[in-house]
């Protein structure tokens, strides 16, 4: 019987272990850590000191087009048809038009593709235009590196060590100071990087906006229309637009992300000054964002 208890705890100690270090390896929204999953290659959830030393090395992994530096689209997960050009995901759904006249209707694209016609489908007209493919594949697109990007590098402590300038680029330079850079995070100088020492750090409201902002307001008129939102806004924008106006502004999106994550430390009018800071998890209304 002591046995059994024994084996019993060691299960429940190496379940307990794997699901830390599931919820380790990801970020907002429970999006893969790229960078994490790169630099732990033996998946135990630690970074030991083999792997920060292999850091300039294992990082390259990450480098999709050879250029010798990370940009934010290798270094966050892809979205949805990010892989193909905006010609390119013309000529595939144009495929679909079984008449030939040029513009695609819902009944001619499989089950599968529904959504990405109502996506593009952008004055719902019941048509899909290649403008309108064009604009759905640029709206799609990951952000280029600049300093608004920053933010959400800064998030991640092992992002926001490597990127020691913080322009939302990890230059070649910054990857072969990568060892260096993260033993920085190495609080009680073992070593090893532990989960506690790179736990996600969670976004304030205020920063859930910005971020949102920079990266779906494509016209960049400062406010966010329902052709602009990404797939998983769709269904509560009514209910986010609170004046019925169409569009999400900052104010808007702001006492959403309050109500949702940030109440109980800020407000609901919070100004983005307090979050939950040791908790990378999101509440499941967040996570729909």
């Amino acid at each position: 019987m002591q046995f059994i208890k024994k084996e019993t705890a060691i299960a429940l100690a190496a379940l307990t272990l794997a699901c830390a270090c599931g919820a380790l390896a990801q970020g907002p929204g429970n999006r893969p850590r790229l960078v994490l999953q790169a630099l732990d290659t033996d998946h135990d959830g630690v970074l030991s000191a083999a792997e920060i030393k292999a850091a300039p090395q294992t990082l390259l992994a990450l480098d999709r087009n050879g250029d010798g530096e990370l940009t934010p689209d290798e270094l966050q997960p892809r979205p949805e048809n990010a892989g193909a050009s905006a010609d390119d995901l013309v000529k595939q759904l144009m495929g679909f038009d079984r008449n030939s006249d040029g513009v695609l209707t819902a009944e001619e694209l499989p089950e599968r593709m529904q959504k990405i016609f109502e996506r593009g489908d952008a004055n719902h007209d019941g048509r899909l235009t290649a403008d309108e493919i064009r604009a759905m594949a640029s709206r799609q697109g990951m952000p280029a590196g600049s300093q608004k990007n920053a933010g959400v590098t800064r998030m991640d402590p092992l992002l926001n060590a490597l990127d020691s300038d913080h322009d939302g680029v990890i230059s070649a330079a910054e990857i072969a100071s990568a060892s260096r850079s993260l033993l920085t995070l190495d609080a009680d100088s073992d070593g090893d990087i532990k989960p506690d020492e790179m736990r996600m750090r969670q976004q304030t409201p205020r920063e859930r906006v910005d971020h949102m902002l920079d990266e779906w307001d494509t016209n960049k008129d400062g406010r966010i229309s329902k052709a602009e939102a990404p797939d998983r806004m769709q269904q509560q924008f009514e209910s986010i637009d609170t004046n019925g106006d169409g569009f999400l502004d900052k104010d808007e999106l702001l006492q959403y992300f309050s109500a949702a994550g940030g109440a109980s430390q800020s407000g609901p009018h919070s100004q983005g000054t307090s979050a939950k800071p040791d908790s990378g998890a999101l509440s499941p209304k967040e996570q729909k964002l």
